[in-house]
């Protein structure tokens, strides 16, 4: 009957009860349950409107989430921070604000809660008004501000960066991990204590603490402290990604991922920083994701587990194609699975010496879980999952997991920011379906519609999916790939295609299900083809010369389309135009139009574009400063006497000399 309460979550009570017989006979021949997980109904009228980065649950079962958000289920006054009660409804009762996003969220054991994030101000439950606090803030359990914690000293900060992560001792005493370099104007790189009262604890002592960001910090039953993040050492100590201390801030010397072979890099390596979370195991091994490749020398690729010295447990070859971002424990029927999130597509097993892969690669959409040996758990069927990032996984005992990132469709259906997945009724099927990202396509680059991601060919129960265009002046799309097309010449507008799958059947364990038609999946993109285009003409400042002879456009005209540009001379008595050649006829002002006179670019025929005009004088007498040669000047009737009497004399006073 668990799993009837969690069909009745998805398709409402009578749909339930039509399906009971089916699930009844599933489990009583023993069905091997190759089970899709969607979202039931939580957080469905509008989710976050910017991304959540972190969610935890009180100890009353409510759930807190915490991001970049300022709008939650279409409701204003939850910025960065929100809680949800157990019925799923918005807690109203708590409504803080802070400048910026929260990253890290801890409750305590007497419900108050710390915050962390990049924020430098908190605005209350019940406050107009900002308090400064930077990185890190508690609030009592109404969103009050807790007086207790104490601030930062005047003239100080409390954290002068971003807080990434936060863990409650059981003495109460806080560890936090982050970006910054001080607390309370302390220097502490990345890693600090605080006392129960906000205070920072002196007695931790880190040293020079870690060589760059830490992004999340847990803490074992023994009283270690296990971070990662991207650092390669702490405290001068050579690490990679991940580090365990002690109790007291020092580094632990029995935790050494490469056990001692310098041969091999001490961590995470061969990809990209960071090594985003953690969870710690039952039996003390530590799971962990991220971007790195490599861990220690064998292959890990965005998930690994490591034994409790630190080096990687090469039993386990589990493996993401893309970013691990969220990691957790999940209890499954007494077996500890691990559910993981982030930008993952296709998940699988690699040979940890060479990284070849076992078997064959599954699809699985941002989220995916894993059995205790590391093999991908196909009872949790996330291939129709999120459009984007998963940054926070929040499993719960009954099945079901919330997740928060930066996605807007899950399986198909519009979620943003969070949901909750639940086990999906076998008589029912959805479509995956997503919105298109980016919304706009420009029919400059064609008339084949780049829809990513792709439509879905079929159901999750593998029944054909069916297209139809409702708007078929603007776009007419494959009934059976989902291709969409435009017309020529394309016309602006918004473009809807409705996906269908009618009812069928599905075998899931050996037992054949009825499945109903498929709720139809409408999704738009919008059509950039405007017809019109501009044509830019800048001025032509350069003087011109009759008698210098032909010039050219300088500069010349664009058209806003692309296409090319044509002149005509509006003075052929001045000027005319030849190409972008102009050759001066007279004196005067030469007037140049440039024109445009329309055509096709990709999808889009642009109409001819407004004639735009420049002008440039011709001037028909020398311009000063010009290399024109000039008139040799004349002597006129009296200077040519005189030369002639001077040359005369000249002549008869050689004859003489000889």
């Amino acid at each position: 009957m668990e799993k009837a309460s969690l069909f009745a979550k998805r398709i409402g009570p009578r749909a339930v009860l039509k399906a009971l017989p089916a699930v009844l006979l599933a489990c009583g021949l023993g069905m091997a349950n190759a089970a899709i997980y969607a979202p039931d109904d939580f957080a469905d009228n509008g989710g976050t409107d910017l991304e959540t980065m972190v969610m935890v649950k009180d100890g009353s079962g409510r759930v807190l989430i915490g991001g970049a958000f300022t709008v939650v289920e279409g409701q204003a006054g939850y910025q960065g921070l929100a809680r949800f009660n157990t019925d799923d409804s918005l807690d109203n009762t708590l409504q803080v604000a802070t400048n910026h996003f929260v990253k890290a969220i801890a409750v305590q054991a007497d419900g108050k809660i710390l915050i962390g994030g990049a924020f430098t101000a908190v605005r209350p439950t019940g406050s107009a008004a900002f308090t400064t606090f930077w990185g890190i803030a508690r609030l009592n359990a109404n969103g009050t501000l807790d007086s207790s914690f104490q601030n930062a000293p005047v003239g100080q900060v409390k954290a002068n960066n971003n807080v990434r992560g936060i863990a409650v001792q059981p003495d109460g005493k806080i560890v936090i991990v982050g970006y910054f370099t001080a607390i309370d104007g302390t220097a502490r790189s990345g890693i600090a204590r605080l006392n129960a009262d906000g205070t920072l604890d002196t007695s931790f002592n880190v040293g020079t603490g870690a060589n760059a960001g830490v992004e999340d910090v847990k803490l074992q039953a023994d009283g270690k402290i296990v971070i990662a993040g991207s650092f390669t050492a702490v405290n001068g100590t050579t690490i990679r990604g991940v580090a365990r201390l002690n109790s007291d801030g020092s580094v632990d010397t029995t935790f050494v991922p490469n056990a001692n072979n310098t041969a091999q890099p001490n961590g995470s390596h061969s990809g990209l920083f960071p090594v985003y979370q953690i969870a710690i195991q039952s039996d003390n091994k530590i799971v962990v994701n991220g971007g790195p490749l490599q861990f220690a020398g064998e292959w890990h690729r965005g998930v690994v587990r490591l034994n409790t010295d630190g080096t990687p447990d090469s039993t386990f070859k589990s493996f993401i194609n893309d970013w691990g971002a969220a990691v957790a424990l999940q209890d499954v029927g007494g077996e500890q699975k691990i559910v993981v999130g982030g930008s993952f597509t296709q998940v699988g097993e690699r040979d940890v010496t060479s990284g070849a892969a076992i078997g064959t690669d599954i699809t699985r959409q941002g989220i995916a879980r894993f059995n205790a040996d590391g093999t991908v758990d196909t009872d949790f069927d996330t291939s129709s999952g999120t459009n984007a990032w998963v940054w926070a996984v929040l499993p719960n005992t009954d099945g079901t997991v919330y997740l928060g990132g930066k996605f807007t469709s899950v399986a198909g259906q519009a979620r943003r920011g969070i949901a909750r997945l639940a086990e999906l009724d076998p008589t029912t099927q959805l479509i995956n379906f997503s919105q298109p990202e980016p919304g706009v396509y420009s029919a400059l680059n064609g008339p084949n519609v780049a829809w990513t991601p792709a439509p879905p060919t079929t159901s999750t129960a593998g029944i054909a999916v069916t297209y139809t265009s409702l708007t078929p002046t603007i776009c007419s799309v494959n009934p059976s790939t989902g291709a969409v097309t435009l017309p020529t010449p394309a016309v602006s507008g918004t473009c809807t295609i409705e996906a269908n799958a009618p009812a069928g059947t599905q075998v899931i364990g050996g037992t054949t299900y009825n499945v109903n038609p498929a709720t139809p999946v409408q999704q738009s993109i919008q059509i950039d083809a405007p017809p019109d285009q501009t044509i830019t003409f800048p001025a032509q400042t350069t003087p011109r010369n009759l008698e210098d002879g032909d010039f050219e456009i300088a500069p010349v005209a664009t058209a806003s389309s692309g296409l090319a540009v044509t002149y005509t001379s509006l003075t052929p008595s001045v000027c005319t135009v030849s190409g972008t050649t102009v050759t001066p006829v007279a004196g005067g002002v030469c007037t140049i139009a440039a024109n445009q006179a329309g055509g096709n670019v990709g999808s889009v025929s642009f109409d001819p574009a407004p004639q735009v005009t420049q002008s440039v004088t011709i001037t028909a007498v020398p311009v000063p400063g010009t290399n024109t040669a000039k008139p040799v000047p004349t002597l006129g009737t009296l200077g040519l006497g005189l030369l002639a009497s001077l040359l005369g004399v000249m002549g008869l006073r050689r004859r003489r000399v000889q």
